[in-house]
């Protein structure tokens, strides 16, 4: 009787293990296509499977072989997501300190709130002194960043572009207002799909010889100018 009861939970244990590698092979699949879509800029289905994920990693993070890392990584994908669709109030949080109030070991999230940060106190920029208000907010943010990761490149080359805008603002060199800035972060740059010209003129086609006429060119360097036959 022992051993039917061990052999079933043996069954039972195998079972969930197996339940739970499924669902981890599904939701890989998923994040797959997921980060596809963000790449083609296919927001639309992206936002179910971060949530779904969320979770999940959630419940794994409590696991000592797992840990926060995952979490982590999801949760910045997700703050990126909403970030590339321009809508920062999602991304930035309803504190005082919207980078401070993230985990210290998830620079990456905390990236993308400052960027987001900085791109909210851009819509208030009218004049002079709205446009210095709006890149103090933005400086102040990313110091938060490198306060954690103090060899972050994307968050020192984003402090150094605001701080050299803001001195040429203050001093006159540069017009107040919103400033057309591509700011570097795991997120990429929020914007719109590129603009295709469609003029040709630029274009030359160059159009292969054919035997005959590559003889009759003559060695390379020695011949003169040939007759295109046709």
């Amino acid at each position: 009787m022992k051993g039917i009861t061990g052999y079933l939970l043996s069954a039972v244990a195998l079972a969930l293990v197996g339940g739970v590698l499924l669902s981890a092979g599904h939701l890989d699949r998923d994040l797959a296509t997921a980060l596809e879509h963000v790449a083609a800029q296919k927001y639309d289905d992206v936002e179910p499977t971060y949530e779904t994920a969320e979770k999940y990693y959630d419940y794994g993070g409590r696991l000592p072989w797992v840990g926060d890392g995952p979490a982590h990584d999801i949760r910045a994908k997700h703050a990126a997501l909403h970030y590339l669709q321009k809508d920062y109030a999602a991304v930035v949080p309803q504190q005082t300190d919207p980078v401070g109030s993230v985990a210290q070991d998830n620079v990456a999230l905390q990236l993308v709130i400052a960027n987001a940060v900085y791109r909210t106190a851009q819509s208030k920029m009218k004049d002079k002194e709205t446009t210095l208000a709006a890149l103090d907010q933005g400086i102040a943010s990313y110091v938060a960043v490198l306060k954690n990761a103090p060899r972050s490149e994307d968050a020192a080359y984003n402090f150094e572009l605001l701080v050299r805008l803001r001195d040429e603002v203050d001093k006159g060199k540069r017009k107040p207002g919103p400033q057309d800035l591509v700011l570097k972060g795991p997120d990429g740059a929020a914007g719109e799909p590129p603009k295709m010209d469609s003029s040709m003129s630029d274009f030359k086609i160059y159009i292969p010889l054919e035997s005959q006429e590559r003889q009759d060119q003559g060695v390379a360097g020695k011949a003169g100018a040939g007759k295109r036959k046709g």
